[in-house]
Parts: structure tokens; C-alpha cells; sequence
């Protein structure tokens, strides 16, 4: 982090006046000396662990849809839409604020940084977008804020495989510290068809697994297929592990291992005749049906394909993760949400869970998944209704009309928390302020009226005599009436924050960016980070639809929808350019038989798909209602949803 010009001269007028220095040129000019670590990776782009958390920027949360009756008050269960860094940091700030709680169980599965990602078949699915040093760093700063959410006797779970899993150990090691590292586990990994000339075939992947002290611990156990006596202790030790009685005897454990049971355990044991001598080992064996599993679980399947998803973890797997590390009722958090495995086995298990996710096609089979779920692991047995949750934006909101909606001191905490600044009620010779950043004054404008020059003329009559270098003004774009960033008087800059972020030039270090949504299977969990905040500009969409008759091989009737337009809409200052309006489509997801309350997908179609069939996405008439819902999205995350009666699809 370094100092720019306005705080440089800021600084050496408080030194020339002898005023004090405020606290938060403190890490600007004496940055803190990292301690020296045993082991600690080292690559080019590696930013401070202060910078990390400092500098990126905390996105509320904004409502988006409600699934069940919420009562304003009580926990739901949170789906997030947007960058998971942007999410996280806010959710550190839920938490400093006290709304809401530690997380107790962390499990992540972030793409993998390369390719080797198979379908069911075990042809090649997809490649994620970073490699090397990017990926480890991409990985690095979540995992950094994924450790100041943990309770102080929580978990963390987190999947790799063999291209970058030696690396991210170090990294794990430097950030949750080399003595927490608890197990490797090792999983099960899709089959492939593919070859693998020269070397042994890849068939595991590893699951890292992290605990601070005093964690809870439950482990696993799997019935036997025939019962066996078993010694009564493990390896390990602990410090309370005094002497137990055995048929009358006192017995320490052996050096290095521990008693599995207590007393009370023992003597129960010993009354239920699970317990017995052996003379040979001079030492009590325990009869028992079961198994504790150890770090070997390639017994149960690594990925499932049961939603249609090309990276999904198998519910017997989180099964295990979520019963060895949490209880009933404790928070599980996933910002890698992919399919919602995590949630799914979370709300059987009966935890409260987050996800987060930056794909709208994971969003929507969540969504489809959470309310298709049934009681037992693997999805089968009765239906389960979900408990409520609510889908939430973080980073890309629902069209700027909703701040009109949302009342005057809800927008200001909303426009206050959307630029980091500290919000504090204070005033400058009368006038009102609102917040703090880089210890200069916020003024939040209001939703009504206009930003003119001329406030800002008014503004300088008023307070100009009591800045000592600049002010700033939050304020929606399109009430703003000039086009540069800043407008200075008398040496005093007037800097205007415009909501949203994608047509902001000044004070930002990064350029907005956004995760852009696939247009193919192989581009799915594209490692892009989002930086900044904008709103959701529905793209321009003109369609045919039509019922087409079965002809050649088909046995069944296709209904087709036929793009004749699409074109996203971009108000940014510096849009992307398409050499085809239609080269923004990402992808079309659909819901055959829509039931007016939520969208319940049924089929998905990228954009390389329908380009193959000039611009035509034909769908299985099979199981089709009486309304269909149809969501157009764009590279951008921008989506348009068309409502349409199965009378409206022309035959052909």
C-alpha cells in the first residue's frame, strides 16, 4: 500500500501544523515486519496478509428472492450470488458487528487451477482459467478471510488435487499454522478414459483438513460386515488420560496411545459383555460391529452426477465431513457452492448453512436442488422440505430502481458500506455528514434532486473553510450532472462516489472487473475475480418460439427457441465491444413446467451449443407444462426472464 499524492501532502501539513497523525497512516508508513516462518512459499504476485484484508472491497448483501416465510429477525439460510472475496469480507463485517455468528465447519472444492476435470463419461469437461502463481494467490486471499471467519474451535475442509496440492498445503500451513494441520484424506477422483501413457493412473484426490485447538471432533464409523473384538486403545495421547478399570485391574495405555472410552463407557461396556481379557496380549478387546474410518474414504464415491453439474462432491462424502466436525445446529459455510452439496447434506444433517457462488447456472441448480431435496444421503427416501433460505446479490444488484425503494437511511448504510466507508454521523458547520473514508468527510446525496455543479459551488460556500484536502460525495450515477470524477475549489477536491461502481475512474487502484459467465461447459468456475459493484441491465432479447415435428431420428417432438436478437447492455465507461451482438449470450436456462413461485431449471444450453444450430435452442418436449420459463443470461451475469404459455410455441 503507498501513499498518493493528496494523502502525501495531507500528511505534511499535519507535520508543518504539529497536529497529530491519525491512526491509519500508521501500516502506511511503518508497515508491520512479517515474522519469519519455517516453511512459507514464495511467489512474485504475494501480497501482504494486511494488504489482503485491508484492500478488498466488503459487497452487501442484497435481498433477491425468499424461499419459505422469513421473519425479519430469525437466521435463515444464505445463498450468495457474486465474487466470493467481495463476499467474504463483508460477512467478516456481519460478524465484527455482531450480526452474525463464527462459523463453526468450512468445506471448499475450488477449481483446480488446470484441466483434468472429466464428465460421467470420463471425456474432458472443463479447465479452470488460472494457473500457477495466480491460482495459488487466487486461493491464498480466501483462504486468508475463510480463517477470520472460523470459530476458535472450528474446521476447515478443503479439496485439491495433485497439480496444486503440495503448494496450497504450504499455504494452508502458513495461514491456519503447521500444528493445526490435522489429516490428508484421500478421495476418490472421476475415472477417465483418457490415457495415461508412462505413469500410474490418477485415480484420488486429497482433502486437507485444518482444526484450531479444542476443536470438536465426532470422527466416523461404518458397519462391519462381521462383528470382531478389537483393542481398546488408539493411537495419540492426551493430557488428561489417567488409569481405567478393567474387570477389577488398573491399566494405563500403552506409550503414545489413549483409552477410546471413559469409565462410565467401560463399566457400561463390561455389563453389556462387549468387553473381555485376552490373556495373550494381557489386555481388555471390545466387540464391536463397527468401523472408525480413517483418512482412506475411497470407499464411498469421490463426485456424483445426479444434478447435472460437472464438479459435484458425492453427499456420502460431505456426509462424513459434516458429522465428524460439527453438531446440529452449527453454521457450515461453502464459498465454492458449485452444485450445493454442502447446503443439501448441511440441511439434512440439520446445520445452518452459507453458500456462496459466482455462477448463475450453480445459483439455479442449488436452487433447483434445494427444492428437490429427499431425506436420506445419496437423495433418496421421502421428500425434505427445506428449511427457509434467501438467495442474495453481492456485487451486482437488481436494476438501480431499488434504491428509490429502499428509503433514505437504508440507502445511506447501503451506500456507505458499497465504498468501505466507516459510517459516522457528524457535522461541518451545520451540514450533515454521513460517514468517513480515508479519514475525509462522506456526504451520502440524497435519492431526489440533482448533482450540479452548483451544490457543489453551495457546498464549498459552506464547508470549503473546514477541508483540509478533499470530501467526498456518494451518489446514484444518473443523478449526477457532470461527467468528471472530482471538481476542486480553492485547492479543496469534491470527489463523486457514483453507485454503481463500473463508471468510477478515480481513487480506485483496481479496474472494475467482473466474474464472467461461461458460454461453454469447459469455461464453468473460470478462476476471475470481481472487482467493484454494478447493477443488473437485463440484455435486449428478440426470439421466435415454435413446437417442431419429429423428423430423421427423432421420436419426439423439440420445441425450439430461435434467437433473432441479443445484446447486452453495458453502462460501463469502458464496455467490452462484440464483433456479434450475440457473442455476449452466455447461456439459456430453462423451466419446462414453470410453477410461478420459483424458478425449478430442467435444462441448461450454452451459448457454443446454440451457435451450433444457428442461433436455435431445441429442448425435449417431454415433460413440458402449461408455462415455460426461459432465462437469457450474458457474459456479464446480466439474465432476462421470458414467461411463456406452451400456446405461444408455434408449430412449425
Amino acid at each position: 500500500m503507498q501513499l498518493d499524492d493528496e494523502l502525501k501532502r495531507e500528511l505534511i501539513a499535519r507535520i508543518e501544523k504539529n497536529e497529530r497523525i491519525p491512526e491509519t497512516f500508521k501500516n502506511l508508513l511503518f508497515p508491520p515486519k512479517e515474522e519469519p516462518k519455517e516453511i512459507e512459499l514464495k511467489y512474485g504476485i504475494k501480497e501482504r496478509e494486511e494488504d489482503i484484508l485491508a484492500d478488498t472491497m466488503a459487497m452487501p448483501f442484497q435481498p433477491a428472492m425468499r424461499f419459505g416465510e422469513i421473519p425479519d429477525s430469525s437466521w435463515h439460510n444464505m445463498l450468495i450470488f457474486g465474487d466470493n472475496l467481495q463476499a467474504l469480507k463483508y460477512l467478516k463485517k456481519l460478524q465484527e458487528g455482531g450480526k452474525l455468528e463464527k462459523i463453526k465447519l468450512i468445506f471448499i472444492d475450488p477449481p483446480f487451477g488446470t484441466g483434468d476435470i472429466y464428465d460421467a463419461k470420463g471425456a474432458p469437461a472443463y479447465s479452470a482459467a488460472l494457473q500457477g502463481a495466480e491460482f495459488v494467490e487466487f486461493l491464498r486471499k480466501r483462504l486468508i478471510f475463510l480463517r477470520e471467519l472460523l470459530a476458535d474451535d472450528g474446521s476447515i475442509y478443503l479439496r485439491i488435487d495433485y497439480h496444486f496440492g503440495h503448494y496450497i498445503k504450504v499455504v494452508m500451513d502458513e495461514i491456519f499454522g503447521k500444528n493445526n494441520f490435522q489429516n490428508e484424506i484421500v478421495v476418490k477422483r472421476t475415472r477417465t478414459l483418457k490415457g495415461e501413457s508412462g505413469r500410474f493412473h490418477t485415480s484420488t484426490d486429497s482433502v486437507f483438513f485444518y482444526a484450531f485447538r479444542n476443536h470438536m471432533f465426532n470422527g466416523f464409523r461404518t458397519e462391519k460386515e462381521k462383528p470382531e473384538w478389537v483393542r481398546m486403545h488408539l493411537p495419540g495421547t492426551v493430557k488428561s488420560n489417567p488409569e481405567r478399570i478393567f474387570f477389577g485391574k488398573k491399566l494405563s495405555p500403552p506409550a503414545g496411545r489413549r483409552w477410546v472410552l471413559g469409565q462410565e463407557g467401560i463399566d457400561d461396556a463390561m455389563r453389556r459383555g462387549l468387553l473381555k481379557w485376552d490373556e495373550g496380549l494381557g489386555e481388555p478387546l471390545f466387540y464391536t460391529k463397527y468401523e472408525t474410518i480413517g483418512s482412506n474414504w475411497t470407499d464411498i464415491p469421490g463426485y456424483t452426477f445426479q444434478w447435472n453439474y460437472p464438479t459435484e462432491n458425492s453427499e456420502q462424502l460431505l456426509e462424513r465431513v459434516i458429522l465428524a466436525s460439527s453438531n446440529p445446529g452449527d453454521l457450515v459455510l461453502d464459498c465454492f457452492a458449485g452444485s450445493g452439496t454442502t447446503g443439501a447434506v448441511a440441511e439434512k444433517l440439520n446445520r445452518r448453512w452459507v453458500m456462496v457462488d459466482s455462477s448463475k447456472l450453480a445459483i439455479y441448480t442449488i436452487i433447483k436442488r434445494m427444492h428437490n431435496l429427499r431425506k436420506e444421503i445419496g437423495n433418496k427416501g421421502n421428500q425434505l422440505k427445506p428449511k427457509p433460505f434467501a438467495l442474495y446479490n453481492a456485487g451486482l444488484y437488481e436494476d438501480h430502481d431499488f434504491i428509490l425503494r429502499m428509503g433514505e437511511e437504508n440507502f445511506k448504510r447501503f451506500a456507505i458500506d458499497l465504498f468501505q466507508a466507516e459510517s459516522k454521523n457528524f457535522d461541518i458547520n451545520g451540514l450533515k455528514m454521513d460517514g468517513v473514508l480515508l479519514n475525509c468527510p462522506v456526504k451520502v446525496f440524497s435519492q431526489e434532486g440533482y448533482l450540479t455543479e452548483e451544490y457543489i459551488d453551495q457546498l464549498h460556500s459552506t464547508v470549503g473553510e473546514y477541508i483540509k484536502a478533499r470530501m467526498f460525495i456518494i451518489a446514484p450515477a444518473s443523478r449526477v450532472f457532470f461527467l468528471q470524477d472530482y471538481i476542486e475549489k480553492d485547492g479543496v477536491r469534491y470527489y463523486v462516489l457514483r453507485i454503481p461502481y463500473s463508471v468510477i475512474d478515480e481513487l480506485h487502484k483496481k479496474t472494475f472487473t467482473r466474474p464472467l459467465q461461461p458460454s461453454s461447459l469447459k469455461e464453468i468456475n473460470q478462476n476471475i475475480e470481481q472487482v467493484g459493484f454494478d447493477f443488473i441491465h437485463p440484455p435486449n432479447v428478440q426470439a421466435e418460439y415454435y413446437i417442431r415435428k419429429p423428423k430423421d431420428k427423432l421420436v419426439e417432438e423439440e420445441l425450439v427457441v430461435e434467437i433473432k436478437e441479443f445484446e447486452a447492455v453495458q453502462r460501463a465507461k469502458d464496455p467490452m465491444n462484440f464483433e456479434n451482438p450475440k457473442d455476449a449470450l452466455s447461456m439459456m436456462l430453462v423451466d419446462k413446467d414453470y410453477n410461478g413461485e420459483y424458478f425449478n431449471m430442467t435444462d441448461y444450453l450454452f451459448a457454443d451449443q446454440i451457435k451450433k444450430e444457428n442461433y436455435k435452442a431445441r429442448l425435449s418436449a417431454s415433460g413440458v407444462g402449461e408455462k415455460i420459463a426461459i432465462i437469457y443470461l450474458d457474459i456479464f451475469g446480466n439474465e432476462r426472464i421470458e414467461v411463456k404459455g406452451i400456446r405461444e410455441f408455434k408449430r412449425e
